[in-house]
This record gives structure tokens, C-alpha cells and sequence, in this order.
């Protein structure tokens, strides 16, 4: 919305619009390699992808514009959004969580347009808000949820160190301090 509504340089937002777009496409097929799809099919993923963030997206284009005066209804409305597109329609999914997930949404968008100055924006420095706290969770009746420890198959690491992925899905390790990067896993 925010490159959409910019005045002052159009070509510099459609620039930052086709930047943002690859970026967005290059990540997702590094996530679909690292699962180990076949790659004869990983375009095929990639485009299933596409097609359904791009729904998912247009969700919350129509939330934000059609509910702009009725916050109530404009949360409601991005809760569903959360429970169709992330939760997958889930009929045991907590709503303390999508609660939470909503909220988070409603901020981002609110910094996006309106918090980050425009130079912060077209330099990319944009201060994203903290993910949603899932501690002291309560279920559909109001009772707290026991509280989840390690979880197998989630590495966790020790701050400032960053899992991510190369462009051929293999897993490296980055140091968003010293901008160091390595293949081994930090102890």
C-alpha cells in the first residue's frame, strides 16, 4: 500500500515493488528445496505458492480497505484471514492464538503506513515489531495450555546467531552482529 500510495517516484517504487517480488520468490523456493522436493516439480510448488500467498495477500488488501473505520470488523476479519491461510481452516486451533497472530498483523500494517519514516522505508530499515509472545496460551474455554518446552526438529540457537537458507535450500548459519557467516552450526 505504502509503494502503491507513493507520489514522488513511481519508477522507484515499482523498482522496490519487482525487488520485493523476487525476493519473496527466491526465498520460497529455497524453503521448497530444503524439504527436498524433486526439482523437476519445485516450479510447480513455487507457483502453487504464489497463487495461494497472493490470495492470502489480497485477504488483508480487502481487510484494511473495506474495514478501514470498523477496527472490531477489520480484526475480525484478518482473525479469518489467519485461521483460512495459516491455521488451514484448523477446527482446534485456539483463538487466544489467532488472537495474538491478528494483532500482530494489525501492527505491522499500522507501522508500515504509518510509523516507519520515508527514509527508514526507501532504505529498507524497516523496524519490524516483535513476533507474538505464545507463552501463558489459554484454550477455547479459558484454560491456561500446559507450556510446550524444546520441540524435536527445532534447532535453537544462541543469539545473535540466525538459521537461513541458500538459494539451493542448504542450511548456513549467520551472525547478525559480526555479519559472519558458517556452514557449521554455533555452539
Amino acid at each position: 500500500k505504502r509503494l502503491l500510495a507513493d507520489r514522488v517516484d513511481s519508477h522507484l517504487a515499482l523498482l522496490v515493488q519487482e525487488e520485493l517480488f523476487d525476493i519473496l520468490w527466491n526465498d520460497t523456493r529455497s524453503r521448497i528445496r530444503a524439504e527436498g522436493v524433486n526439482e523437476l516439480t519445485v516450479n510447480k510448488h513455487l507457483k502453487d505458492a504464489q497463487q495461494l500467498t497472493f490470495l492470502h495477500c489480497t485477504h488483508y488488501d480487502h481487510a484494511f480497505q473495506e474495514f478501514a473505520n470498523d477496527d472490531k470488523k477489520r480484526f475480525e476479519e484478518i482473525a479469518g484471514i489467519i485461521w483460512t491461510y495459516v491455521l488451514n481452516q484448523d477446527e482446534e486451533a485456539y483463538n487466544d492464538q489467532v488472537k495474538r497472530l491478528a494483532t500482530y498483523i494489525e501492527y505491522q500494517y499500522v507501522n508500515l503506513l504509518h510509523g516507519v519514516p520515508d527514509s527508514y522505508f526507501w532504505e529498507g530499515r524497516i523496524p519490524w515489531g516483535d513476533i507474538p509472545e505464545f507463552g501463558s496460551m489459554k484454550d477455547n474455554e479459558g484454560k491456561e495450555l500446559e507450556e510446550v518446552g524444546d520441540v524435536p526438529g527445532v534447532e535453537k540457537l544462541q543469539k545473535p546467531w540466525r538459521q537461513t537458507l541458500t538459494d539451493a535450500g542448504d542450511t548456513y548459519y549467520w551472525n547478525t552482529d559480526t555479519f559472519q557467516s558458517t556452514w557449521k552450526k554455533p555452539i
